[in-house]
């Protein structure tokens, strides 16, 4: 076969450039139309304003002064609640469940 059998071939006709012009003003009236509509339909949301009632700030300060010592009281008061339930359930494995 010959190269004039491979050669390729490209389109003949390019794209009008009012179709282009067209197709760009149409998208950029689309956007603008959307946006109108968007702004007609949510205006009120535009509008800042509470929406429930509002929530005073706790007395300062605010911030965790002493995480390490709240961490350790957090720790034995959870460790005493364990022993307690761990020293019910020894009283009622010797014991034996009653009804």
């Amino acid at each position: 076969m010959s190269e004039a059998d491979h050669a390729q071939d490209f389109e003949r006709s390019d794209a009008s450039p009012w179709l282009i012009v067209a197709l760009a003003a149409g998208l950029a009236a689309t956007v603008v139309l959307v946006m109108i509509v968007l702004n007609l339909v949510f205006a009120r949301s535009l509008v800042d304003r509470p929406k429930g009632p509002i929530a005073a700030l706790p007395p300062a300060p605010r911030l965790q002064v002493a995480p390490k010592a709240d961490l350790a009281r957090t720790e034995a008061a959870e460790t005493a609640r364990l022993r307690r339930i761990d020293a019910a359930m020894r009283a009622v494995a010797a014991e034996g469940w009653r009804r």
